[in-house]
C-alpha cells in the first residue's frame, strides 16, 4: 500500500494539471490569503498593490494571481465600473497622485536687534513668531511680537501683542476670516488695544514666487487711554494686505501693510523686510516698521519706526 501511495498522488496532480484540466491553476495559498485580506478593506487599490507583490514572490504563478486579484476588484468596484486587472507596479508608482502634505504648523521665530526713533529713541531686542496651520479648507494664523528696551539705564521700549485669525477658503483665491488681536505699547499713549472682527479676503496673485492678498471688513476696537484713563470703544474698519515675491532662490521680499480705522484716529503698521537663507531653515535679514497714529494722544508723536537686524529659523 505504502508503495502504491506517491503512484496515486501523481496521478491525482496529472488531473489537476493545467495541461489536464485545461484551466489557470488557482494561486498558492498565501496570495490568495494575502488578496482575501486586502478585499476586506474595500480598496481596489490595495488588491491592486498587494496582487503586485505576490506576482513577485510567486512569479511562476502570475497569470493565476492576476486573475484572482481581477474577481476580488471587480467584487468591490461600484456597479458600473468597469473590472480591471492590477496594474504594473512602476506604472501604479507613476500614475501615483502626490501625497498630501500633512497637518501640522508652519512658519517661523525671529530673533532680532533694533534701533527704535519717535516715542522710543534706544537699542531694543525683540522676538517675533509668525505661523500657519492648513486643514483642509481652514487655516489657522497666529503672530506674536515681543520688542523690549533701555537707553541710559532706563527702560523706554515694551511692547507686544498677538493675533489670531481663523480663515475659510471659499474657493482657490477667495475666503473668509474671523480676527482677534492685542496690542500694549507702554509709550504709545493707550494702555492697550483690543480688536475683533471679521471679513473677507482675496489672492490677487498666488504662486510660490509671488503671493499677494487683501482682506478687510469690520470690527471693534476697545482703547483705554493712559493719561485721562478714557475709553474708546468704537466701531472699528480692518484692513490689510500681505506681498511674499521670491526674488531668486533663497531671497525673499515681504511688505505686509494693515490699518484700523475709528472715528477718533486711525493706526497704520507697515512692515518691510528682506531676508535670506544661510541653510535649509535658517535665515539673516532686515525689517524696517513704521506705525503711525492719524490722532495720538497728548504729547506723543504721530510716527514711531524701528530698523530691526535678526535671524530666523524656519518650521
Amino acid at each position: 500500500m505504502k508503495k502504491e501511495f506517491p503512484a496515486v498522488c501523481g496521478a491525482i496532480a496529472a488531473l489537476l494539471s493545467p495541461a489536464f484540466a485545461g484551466e489557470t491553476p488557482p494561486p498558492p495559498g498565501l496570495a490568495a490569503a494575502l488578496i482575501e485580506a486586502a478585499a476586506k478593506t474595500g480598496d481596489a487599490a490595495q488588491i491592486a498593490a498587494v496582487a503586485n507583490a505576490a506576482k513577485e514572490v510567486f512569479p511562476d504563478n502570475a497569470d493565476a494571481i492576476e486573475a484572482f486579484a481581477a474577481t476580488r476588484i471587480a467584487a468591490v468596484a461600484p456597479p458600473d465600473a468597469e473590472p480591471e486587472s492590477p496594474p504594473d507596479a512602476a506604472a501604479e508608482t507613476a500614475d501615483a497622485p502626490p501625497a498630501d502634505k500633512p497637518d501640522g504648523w508652519t512658519g517661523k521665530v525671529a530673533a532680532s536687534a533694533a534701533l527704535a526713533s519717535g516715542n522710543s529713541e534706544n537699542m531694543a531686542v525683540g522676538l517675533l513668531l509668525d505661523a500657519r496651520r492648513e486643514a483642509g479648507r481652514i487655516a489657522h494664523n497666529l503672530d506674536s511680537y515681543v520688542d523690549f528696551g533701555r537707553s541710559n539705564g532706563v527702560q523706554n521700549l515694551k511692547r507686544w501683542g498677538a493675533a489670531y485669525q481663523l480663515d475659510y477658503q471659499f474657493s482657490e483665491r477667495a475666503y473668509a476670516y474671523g480676527r482677534l488681536s492685542y496690542d500694549e505699547d507702554q509709550f504709545s499713549g493707550f494702555d492697550y488695544r483690543l480688536f475683533g472682527g471679521g471679513g473677507v479676503g482675496y489672492f490677487i496673485r498666488k504662486s510660490d514666487a509671488f503671493t499677494w492678498k487683501i482682506e478687510g471688513g469690520p470690527g471693534y476696537q476697545y482703547s483705554p487711554i493712559d493719561d485721562t484713563r478714557a475709553i474708546q470703544k468704537e466701531i472699528a474698519i480692518y484692513a490689510g494686505t500681505e506681498l511674499d515675491w521670491v526674488i531668486r532662490e533663497g531671497l525673499k521680499f515681504e511688505q505686509d501693510v494693515k490699518a484700523v480705522w475709528t472715528d477718533p484716529t486711525t493706526t497704520f503698521v507697515s512692515l518691510t523686510g528682506l531676508s535670506a537663507a544661510l541653510t535649509e531653515q535658517l535665515a539673516a535679514g532686515v525689517a524696517y516698521e513704521v506705525r503711525y497714529e492719524t490722532n495720538p494722544p497728548l504729547g506723543r508723536q504721530n510716527t514711531d519706526t524701528v530698523l530691526r537686524a535678526n535671524i530666523s529659523v524656519g518650521f
